[in-house]
């Protein structure tokens, strides 16, 4: 036994559970516990060993939490809250509220086993919530468990350490792009000068998304070489919008180069924005996109137009917008590492799923060329 730690433990019933007690400390300094072991002798002499078995390796026994996972969910949040990205936070408590803790959030933390975990995910997938969904329930779960197990020492042991994600069938979601004739519709709904054209624009001929448009600064636009720097997003909070400097993943952060027709809007736009300077009327910030008010735009603002795009079916919203940029490009004949990396996303497998019908109908382009070549 580790040098300086004393163990005695003794094993008594009391009402119809069974008890083990532990001397913990050295010296004058020895600690007597009585911990509960179960419903059984057996289970209690199991709780003991794995008291010894902690003894040994740690030098130091932890109480198991009494903890319900609501409670540590709140303790969760609230130390995360410091460390996880605004918006990363939210959403992740808005899948613990909406679907783990209706489901175990009452269940004692220390007890919740694997096969719990597991079940969850596959009676969530059984209710008819998407691959998406389930996959955002399965991260929450890991994320929780590890900070229960390996930062608190809560648990001896993360039960979501092997949990997965259920097999799904289903074709993969299309995506909803905007055909010609409706960009030329929400151009002329939304024309230079409404508040909603310049995010429109710029998500249009860049493929960002909204929060990185709302976020660019002057500073961001080189109009000699032409390109544009995404490195921020706003986010919209319970206090109010802020910028973040990190944007979505480490590959969101990008230089895109962009058209003339962008650039010959944009010196508009700072034109616009310098005589108002001028005329002391607003703008005293140096962002690109603001609200009808000169203010910072953030998803509230845009709510009317997500809104307006229902009369083009389900699916469409401003985010339409940066699928109709990828959607161009590919079927432009553009080569799918280069999109992807102009849309920020994490990978390549990202942009392959996202617009896996897209690259469908290029084979089929393809097939039909063969044909009249060979």
């Amino acid at each position: 036994m580790r040098k300086g730690v004393f163990f005695m433990s003794y094993l008594r019933k009391r009402g119809n559970r069974w008890y083990f007690t532990i001397e913990i400390g050295e010296g004058g300094k020895r600690k007597r516990k009585e911990l509960a072991g179960g419903r059984t002798k057996a289970e209690a002499e199991a709780a003991r060993a794995r008291a010894m078995v902690e003894l040994e390796v740690n030098g130091t026994y932890v109480e198991p939490t009494k903890k319900t996972l609501d409670e540590f969910a709140a303790e969760f949040f609230a130390d995360n809250n410091r460390s996880v990205h605004a918006n990363t936070i939210k959403s992740y408590k808005s899948i613990y509220d909406h679907h783990i803790g209706p489901a175990i959030g009452s269940h004692r933390l220390r007890l919740i086993k694997p096969r719990t975990l597991q079940n969850l995910l596959n009676e969530k997938k059984d209710e008819g919530l998407s691959r998406s969904t389930v996959s955002s329930i399965h991260t929450v779960l890991k994320r929780m468990f590890v900070y229960a197990s390996d930062f608190c020492e809560y648990i001896h042991r993360n039960p979501a350490q092997n949990i997965h994600v259920p097999k799904y069938t289903q074709p993969p979601r299309i995506v909803s792009a905007f055909s010609p004739r409706q960009v030329e519709e929400i151009f002329k709904r939304f024309p230079q000068g409404h508040q909603f054209f310049l995010p429109l624009a710029i998500s249009y001929h860049t493929g960002a998304r909204f929060g990185e448009c709302c976020a660019l600064t002057w500073q961001d636009v080189d109009f000699d070489l032409r390109e544009l720097s995404i490195s921020k997003t706003v986010i919209q909070t319970p206090d109010g919008l802020i910028v973040q400097d990190t944007p979505k993943t480490s590959s969101s952060f990008r230089c895109v180069p962009i058209g003339k027709t962008l650039i010959s809007i944009l010196r508009t736009e700072k034109a616009r924005q310098a005589a108002a300077r001028l005329a002391g009327i607003g703008f005293r910030d140096n962002y690109i996109v603001h609200d009808r008010h000169g203010r910072l735009m953030g998803g509230n603002a845009i709510r009317f137009f997500n809104m307006y795009c229902k009369k083009f079916g389900e699916g469409f919203s401003i985010h339409s917008m940066r699928h109709t940029h990828a959607t161009m490009l590919l079927e432009a004949g553009e080569d799918l590492e280069l999109v992807s990396k102009r849309l920020g996303h994490s990978s390549i497998d990202t942009t392959a799923r996202t617009y896996s019908h897209v690259l469908e109908a290029r084979k089929e382009r393809s097939r039909h060329l063969l044909d009249n070549i060979l």
